[in-house]
């Protein structure tokens, strides 16, 4: 009971930080989005290599942050789009840089650093988009973030709850044992009901695009949820950290929204939204 109490008032403060930072505007959310990318890359690094040099930690948060700044700053037009260029230079330092650090585990920690940055702090960046998106002018709007967001929660809440009552038939035992059809079912039934909800109280877009917004959340959301968990299996680890009681780490958090947010990002630009 204490745990379940636990986990509801962190759940309860977590929520209430996201959506407050959405509310309060641009640059609180972007605040938030910083920190939330490098406690997240943070994890990712610690998790695969419990041992890895702190040069690598920083060099590849430090990379992964400039790329969620400069397009943060691009997204809200402060700067011109050509300074995302400075992506391709980043990735050049970070070969340059591997020349002098161990070189028996330079390749290594090269992939290590170059797989954060593409898998946590790219979609990241790419979220910024969504905020500033080309149907509202470029201008800063919460609601096609917050929207998505309901979606991915209402999807984890329901597809948790039907699991442990409903579950029967594992989804992929090998990589995350309680995962079963049942809970991916009632979670993707009841997130795509919210939808309808949501096409009423948010006119960022239409029902159909928040239908649509729904079965991308219902199946890359699972798929961000079984690839964390490859990795959390591969170390033996239950969480990817501890700053959220009950829940475990960020990463924990993020995890569906990681994959989740580049498909909406593809979604939203081949159809001019």
């Amino acid at each position: 009971m204490k745990a379940i109490f636990k986990r509801t008032v962190s759940g309860i403060i977590y929520l209430i930080l996201i959506i407050g930072a959405l509310f309060l505007g641009k640059v609180p959310f972007g605040i938030l989005l910083l920190c939330i990318g490098t406690i997240a890359l943070y994890e990712f690094y610690k998790l695969k290599d419990e041992t890895i040099a702190p040069a690598v930690s920083i060099t590849g948060l430090a990379a992964g942050n400039l790329l969620i700044v400069t397009a943060f700053l691009v997204s809200s037009r402060i700067l011109d789009p050509a300074w995302l260029a400075l992506s391709l230079l980043l990735i050049l330092l970070l070969f340059i840089l591997a020349l002098f650090m161990n070189h028996q585990k330079a390749p290594g920690n090269l992939a290590l650093q170059l797989l954060g940055i593409i898998y946590i702090s790219l979609p990241l960046a790419v979220s910024t988009y969504i905020v500033f998106p080309r149907s509202f002018q470029y201008q800063y709007t919460h609601r096609i973030m917050l929207g998505m967001f309901i979606l991915i929660w209402i999807n984890d809440t329901v597809a948790y709850l039907a699991g442990i009552t409903l579950g029967r038939h594992r989804l992929y035992e090998k990589i995350s044992p309680r995962k079963s059809w049942e809970g991916v079912a009632g979670g993707s039934l009841f997130t795509i009901i919210a939808a309808f909800w949501l096409g009423d109280i948010m006119n960022a877009l239409t029902r159909t695009d928040w239908i649509i917004t729904a079965v991308i959340v219902s199946l890359f959301g699972v798929f961000g949820d079984l690839f964390e968990s490859m990795f959390k299996r591969e170390v033996r680890v239950k969480d990817s950290g501890n700053i959220i009681p009950g829940h475990g780490g960020v990463l924990d958090r993020i995890d569906s929204m990681l994959f989740v947010v580049p498909v909406v990002f593809v979604y939203l630009i081949f159809n001019n939204l």
